[in-house]
């Protein structure tokens, strides 16, 4: 049992040391390290004892029946299994974090609900599977071999006491010290519920915990979101409020009463409602891991956009668009619902209709509501939960495939340019029969495995235009650069066409990413996390439905909560949506905000993390941020409880609605 806090405290150590080598960056010295690595191996210590704890009590009854030699074989199996499992988890978050800028959260566990051929040739093609796994079983041999020698060397050495109360007083001394060692305090609270911070760098303070305490820790998340309790202001309480009257009063409301504080959770968009003749076709689409960073590399030699270049200044283009999740479905519900919980709208969740749907105002409206994905409905039960959000019909790849039996694409999805023919079929006829179309598109091309066997456009791609930071595998790149070209091209495209036509002067296009590429570069977080964050964002609006007495700053941050706040404010003047965000074509208070998943707030002084109890760390250019932070002044401490705030009412609103249709 020793044995085994010992091999996961070694472990540990050692996942925490290639993190380091491979994501810390040259910046930081080797003196951040070690309050990290000092504070983990407590928590390695917490993960081990739990471990011993758990096969001593299981081995009781045996050794209690006399069959000792058993109950010490099933003891030395049972921790190479704990051991192994332990390095699996660690090897598993280590690449999770190069993919996802994170260690494990709640999204991992999304993972497993994706198409699971899909995911597991992905796997395949991009990660060192057969090396990895042939590294398992030489290392999982070695305990085999080392554990019981190495126990049974301890054991001639271990402390023995004469006579068998001492014995006995010996053997409780041990199971309170592995008590004690699992809990890591003999304070208030177990230390796996503390503050993991020993730095001002969030890098480092992420390096803390151990794999499966972090599994863990997104284990409680996620159950904290998707199994809504009878208790509507758990996720408040989150954040660091007391009740819903704290959270209110930091909102700035001058009520707690739950009816003010709903009403205060919704606009309506100014001017008289126009006749349904008079209204625009609304396209809102969202691009499958469209990050804005690669487009910094756009140039003769990598043409980023293809055809996508010529209508960029047919429109504006936002240049600190800040994504407000890191995966493609949290980013939808988060775009569709205004919901800072997810998911949301899984199992049984999935036939609840929420009054903060995105298609409600178009839909009260008079609009045809239309969601359009290229791959198959049954990904996370859109098919279902999207027609009970307001959405009239949910088309997808078997629809688009029914309409073009040429159509063809990868695991998962069509190519996007079958996607958008498709849309623009379903807006001509749209405006063909007399209707309004509000149209949501959801890509999938620019996805792992990055193939791309499919008629295109042929651009230059460059991998060397990424600079040394990126991917060292050329090849790789190359494939990564091709998908992002395609999708940009098949976009202008799309754009292109309608522009051309007619129906273009009737039609209000908005365009995101939904998050970064990811793996393509080695980021230096937190100092490049805009990098991260920030997506494509761009938006068509023709004159007749522009406000003449303002224009957006492009400059200024904002985010997917700004989008359906400005889409409903431009197409549908007097109707009631959802205030998560401002309209884009107002004037941005003192250069915007942004929250990127409901942790991070991006504002002209900097970034505030984490949002319950944030330290700002300042720009240093553009594209760099200040890797220690610092504690805010007044007036940011007091935008970041002001955002904290919201996002807690806004949590408590979906809760309490779940609460009472369940009820």
């Amino acid at each position: 049992m020793w044995l085994l806090v010992a091999g996961m405290v070694i472990l540990g150590g050692l996942a925490r040391l290639f993190m380091w080598w491979d994501y810390a960056g040259a910046e930081r010295g080797l003196a951040l390290l070690w309050p990290a690595l000092g504070r983990g191996l407590r928590y390695d210590l917490v993960a081990g004892a739990i471990g011993a704890s758990l096969i001593g009590l299981l081995m009781v009854p045996v050794w209690l029946s006399g069959r000792r030699e058993l109950a010490i074989r099933l003891a030395q199996w049972l921790s190479l299994a704990l051991l192994m499992l332990f390095a699996v988890l660690s090897i598993c978050e280590h690449f999770y974090y190069g993919f996802y800028k994170t260690r494990f959260d709640p999204i991992v566990f999304g993972m497993f609900e994706d198409d699971t051929g899909a995911i597991l040739e992905t796997v395949w093609d991009d990660y060192p599977v057969v090396w990895g796994v042939l590294g398992l079983l030489l290392v999982g041999g070695a305990l085999r071999w080392l554990i019981p020698r190495a126990g049974g060397w301890l054991a001639v050495r271990w402390p023995r006491a004469s006579g068998a109360w001492g014995r006995a007083l010996l053997l409780v001394l041990q199971c309170v010290l592995l008590l004690l060692l699992a809990r890591g305090s003999v304070g208030s609270f177990p230390l796996i519920r503390r503050d993991v911070t020993v730095s001002a760098d969030p890098f480092v303070n992420a390096l803390v915990l151990n794999a499966p305490l972090t599994l863990y820790r997104a284990a409680r998340t996620r159950a904290n979101e998707t199994e809504i309790s009878q208790d509507p202001t758990v996720g408040l309480k989150r954040l660091g409020f007391a009740d819903l009257a704290d959270a209110a009063k930091a909102a700035g409301l001058g009520s707690a009463d739950p009816q003010h504080i709903e009403a205060a959770l919704f606009a309506q968009a100014p001017g008289q409602p126009r006749a349904l003749a008079q209204s625009p076709h609304v396209v809102l689409g969202l691009l499958e891991s469209f990050g804005q960073d690669l487009l910094y590399a756009d140039g003769p030699g990598n043409d980023m956009l293809g055809r996508l270049r010529g209508e960029l200044p047919t429109g504006q283009r936002f240049e600190n668009f800040i994504a407000g999740q890191n995966g493609t479905h949290p980013t939808l519900e988060n775009l569709l619902l205004g919901t800072p919980i997810t998911p949301l709208t899984r199992g049984r969740n999935a036939r609840l209709g929420f009054d903060t749907a995105a298609a409600l105002p178009f839909q009260r409206a008079g609009y045809r509501t239309v969601f359009v994905y290229g791959g198959g409905s049954d990904w996370r039960d859109i098919g279902t939960a999207l027609t009970h959000q307001g959405f009239d019909r949910v088309y997808d790849a078997r629809d688009i495939k029914q309409r073009f039996g040429k159509a063809r694409g990868t695991e998962w999805g069509l190519y996007d340019g079958w996607l958008f023919q498709f849309a623009q079929e379903l807006l001509a006829q749209a405006d063909a029969r007399g209707e309004r179309l509000f149209l949501v598109l959801l890509t999938t091309s620019n996805h792992p495995p990055h193939t791309l066997d499919t008629p295109r456009h042929e651009y230059p791609l460059d991998p060397a235009a990424l600079g040394p930071r990126a991917l060292a595998d050329p090849e790789q790149l190359r494939m990564m650069l091709a998908t992002y070209q395609y999708q940009a091209d098949e976009l202008g495209g799309f754009l292109q066409q309608l522009r051309e036509q007619p129906l273009g002067e009737r039609t209000i296009v908005a365009m995101s990413g939904d998050h970064n590429l990811r793996s393509h570069y080695r980021y230096d977080l937190p100092a490049e996390q805009v990098d991260v964050d920030r997506v494509f964002a761009w938006m068509r609006v023709p004159a007749a439905y522009a406000p003449s007495t303002s224009a957006p700053d492009t400059t200024a941050f904002a985010g997917h909560a700004d989008l359906v706040p400005t889409l409903v404010e431009l197409a549908l003047p007097g109707q009631r949506y959802f205030a998560t965000g401002r309209n884009l074509w107002q004037p941005a208070p003192d250069g915007g905000q942004a929250l990127a998943q409901f942790d991070r707030l991006y504002t002209h002084a900097g970034l505030l993390l984490p949002l319950d109890k944030p330290q700002l760390h300042r720009w240093r250019d553009s594209r760099h941020l200040q890797v220690q932070g610092v504690a805010p002044d007044a007036a940011n401490a007091a935008q970041a409880h002001r955002a904290a705030a919201w996002v807690a009412l806004r949590d408590w609103h979906i809760r309490q609605q779940v609460v009472r249709r369940r009820g």
